[in-house]
């Protein structure tokens, strides 16, 4: 028998029970609420943790650098090195700025974008970078995959492109190896230590392999431990600022070099921050290597004038092929770098003679003015008749984006240049090789 306090107080007491279980549903609630928020957090955090690593295997050189970024769009995870070279890293940033610009965004749909690199020195001049995008979508059942790759030469400071690998006919080279269409300028290379590869699309699924040793005549990089004909000790020309804003001329200097007109010459041009076109001579490329290096590293244009100056359109193919080539290699031995530009001497051309030097790459240019200066070689007066022809062929048509035609191998000639370029510079004229004048002013008649 219970009496009637106890039974109050049992009756209190189970009313004191059923009030505490709204409390502690309450509490079970926050605390799986709390849980489900920390487990969506943690797995948040674990989706992305496998894009938060890279391989640490393929890094030999340079330092990691690591960009994180999260938003509605994407979650960016890119890892890229960082080096040395100042220039490089400027390109290696505009690659993945570029890929971030162009990876659209996918209507609800939250993907993630990675990049992982891998980065090696070889023979302490050539960088070699290889960059690995990948997108892979929200719930990771796809992955889009886009490479870059890309050699940096450190003694030029940019990027190695075909022509730079190759001299030569090195077409027929290329058509051996199975490819019929190339890019001279394409920077798809990866340079190695007994080889490069050139791949031939932006899909890097083409590509050849060029063996130095096998292929020593056609290799133009320049290490002592590559096997090639390349010079060494060549230093980096000297290249001038061009003010696109201003006017301008160039000058060319045909038949040298000379043995001391040149050297001249490139005196006069540099008192004024200018530059010249040389449109060289084999015969006297190879007399003079020193000059012809000299030329070269101090910045002016060497161009080819073909080997001892034929009339070319009375060649058959073969004596006309042998002009050009052994200019070339004249300005090769000497330089490690070939002319991109001929001019025929005499102006003789035909369809022969432009299929020849397309064969070697060669851009064929002729002139706005003729000087006539050869005319005045022995004149007293030849000096001031040269240098006022000069100017007036700069002020041509235009006024503005002319070639002009004089010679390096006269004393009236050099001289009439020193006069003419003084009056042109206080008249605002800067002095342009001809690759300049053609990338400022055009002049396509001349390609």
């Amino acid at each position: 028998m219970y009496s009637k306090d106890s039974y109050n107080y049992g009756r209190h007491g189970r009313k004191r029970r059923l009030k505490s279980i709204p409390v502690i549903i309450t509490l079970l609630v926050v605390i799986l609420i709390l849980g489900g928020i920390y487990f969506l957090l943690f797995n948040e955090k674990n989706k992305y943790e496998d894009y938060n690593t890279y391989n640490e295997t393929n890094k030999q050189y340079g330092t990691v650098q690591h960009y994180e970024k999260e938003n509605d769009d994407f979650y960016i995870s890119l890892y890229y090195p960082k080096l040395k070279e100042k220039n490089l890293n400027k390109i290696i940033k505009e690659s993945y700025s570029t890929y971030l610009k162009s990876e659209k965004k996918k209507k609800d749909q939250k993907d993630i974008l990675y990049l992982d690199y891998s980065c090696k020195k070889i023979y302490k001049q050539y960088v070699v970078v290889e960059l690995d995008y990948k997108r892979i979508n929200e719930d990771e059942t796809k992955t889009k995959a886009t490479k870059s790759i890309m050699t940096y030469d450190c003694k030029t400071n940019q990027l190695v492109a075909l022509k730079d690998c190759l001299h030569g006919k090195y077409g027929d080279l290329l058509n051996t190896l199975g490819v019929n269409e190339y890019n001279k300028e394409s920077t798809l290379i990866k340079v190695d230590k007994d080889s490069f590869t050139y791949y031939t699309d932006d899909t890097l699924k083409n590509k050849i392999v060029v063996n130095y040793k096998e292929y020593k005549d056609y290799i133009k990089l320049a290490n002592k431990n590559i096997p090639s004909n390349a010079p060494l000790g060549v230093k980096a020309p000297k290249l001038m600022k061009v003010d696109p804003k201003k006017k301008m001329v160039a000058i060319t200097l045909d038949d040298g070099p000379h043995k001391t007109l040149t050297e001249r010459a490139m005196n006069a041009f540099e008192k004024y921050n200018g530059r010249g076109t040389f449109f060289e001579l084999g015969q006297n490329m190879n007399l003079y290597p020193d000059i012809v290096k000299s030329v070269y590293e101090r910045g002016h244009e060497i161009a080819s004038h073909t080997y001892q100056h034929a009339q070319l359109t009375k060649l058959d193919a073969t004596a006309l092929d042998e002009e050009i080539k052994k200019t070339q290699d004249a300005c090769f031995k000497a330089t490690g770098t070939e002319q991109t530009l001929v001019r025929p001497p005499y102006g003789a051309k035909n369809d022969a003679v432009k299929s020849a030097f397309n064969t070697y790459g060669l851009s064929m240019i002729l002139w706005d003015g003729d000087t006539e200066d050869w005319r005045y070689s022995k004149a007293t007066d030849g000096a001031q008749i040269v240098c006022n022809n000069i100017i007036r062929d700069a002020k041509a048509k235009t006024g503005d984006g002319n070639i002009v035609l004089i010679h390096d191998i006269h004393e009236n000639s050099v001289a009439g240049l020193e006069m003419a370029l003084d009056q042109l510079s206080k008249e605002g004229y800067q002095f342009v090789t001809v690759s300049d004048l053609l990338k400022y002013k055009g002049h396509s008649e001349y390609k």
